[in-house]
Formats: C-alpha cells, structure tokens, sequence
C-alpha cells in the first residue's frame, strides 16, 4: 500500500471520531440534568418561538374580540325582541279591555237614567235600592279594569280630546265654547279615551231680535 492511500484513510477514520464525538456530546447534553443543549431551535417563517407566541396570542386575543362583539350584539338584539313582544302584549291586553267593556257602557248608562227615575218616584223604594246595588257592581267591575269616567262640570271649556258637542246652545252665563250640562258621561282607560263624553256647548249670548224700526232704519 502506498503513503498517499495509508494518509488518506488516517484522515477519514479520524473524522468518523470527530463525528461520533460531536454526536455522543449532544446525546450527553440532552440526558444529562444541568447540561444545556447547544442545538439551534427550529424556526417557521424566520420567526422565532417567543415571536410565534406572541403572534399566536394576538391572533387568539382578535378572535376572543370578535367573539365578545357577536355576543354583545347578540344580547341587545334579544333584549330588543323582548322590549317589543312586551309592548305588543300590553297592547294586546288593552284592547281586549275595550273590546270587553264597550258593550257594557250602553247598560251602564240605561241603569244610571232608571235610578234617576226612580228617584224622584219615591214609591219605587225597592227599585231604586236594586238599581243602586247594580250600579255599585258595575262600578266595581270598572275600576278592576282601570276605567274611569270623565269628569265634566258647568262652564269647563270645551276640550275635544275629551268631549264630544252633542249640540250648542246660546247662553248669557256662560261664554262662548263652554260647557252648559252634560248629555252622556264618557269614559277612559288610564290615557286611552273609550267614549268622549257628549255635552252641550255654549255658542255665547244670545243675539237680540232686530226691531222693526231698526230694519226700517237699515233701508
């Protein structure tokens, strides 16, 4: 065997032991408690392992906003539906009351004219006490359905939100758009008017009669 060939192979078995020694260091640094590894960490995308966190944690942070907005816009639609199905339902019950009550009105009228009559027939006595335990019922169911009768007195202006002109009468007591007396009470369900009440209006004092010297005068 030549030098060159014997040289040749000196320095391949010497860098098989290099190798090996390398290797058995690393295998001993790993295994070894309090050994620090020398290895060069993994990296994706250029980026190191602290700066993959980071952008994993900010990526979980936009996901955990977006979740949070869905939610909140989830809530206040749902409370909206609430606040509407309330409104609706209330306003349902309110109708089914007037639906309820205005047949009952007409009666409530008929009985309170039949106890003014019989008023002033004392001889009715037993009328007129069935009459009036009638009208107290009947007051009573009222007020469990929150109606109340409109108030009207003598000479109170005329409101037209809340009375109804039956007809107008001339009056030197009372100005003009006044009220003279009332012609059927009217009734209401808190704000809500169910029948305004009929009145009779004043249209102001009386006009005097033209004199005939006056009418010979205007020609």
């Amino acid at each position: 065997m030549s030098k060159k060939n014997h040289s040749d192979e000196e320095k391949k078995s010497a860098g098989s032991r290099g190798d090996d020694g390398k290797k058995a260091d690393q295998d001993i640094s790993a295994k070894t408690p309090g050994v620090e590894s020398t290895a060069v960490p993994d990296q994706k995308n250029g980026l190191s392992p602290e700066d993959m966190a980071k952008q994993r944690i900010a990526e979980l942070e936009m996901e955990l906003a977006a979740n949070k907005d869905k939610l909140l816009r989830a809530h206040a639609d749902f409370d909206n539906f609430r606040k509407r199905t309330y409104k609706d339902m209330t306003e349902a019950r309110t109708f089914v009351k007037i639906d309820t009550i205005q047949p009952i009105l007409n009666v409530f009228d008929h009985f309170n004219l039949a106890l003014q009559a019989s008023e002033r027939k004392p001889d009715f006595k037993v009328l007129d006490d069935g009459m009036k335990m009638i009208l107290v019922e009947f007051k009573k169911a009222m007020d469990e359905l929150s109606i109340d009768i409109i108030q009207v007195s003598e000479g109170q202006i005329f409101d037209p939100a809340l009375h109804e002109a039956a007809s107008k009468e001339p009056s030197d007591k009372h100005g003009e758009g006044r009220i003279l007396r009332q012609w059927r009470q009217g009734y209401k369900m808190g704000e809500r008017i169910l029948r305004p009440a009929s009145v009779v209006v004043s249209s102001g004092p009386a006009q005097p009669a033209a004199n005939a010297s006056d009418v010979k005068e205007s020609k």
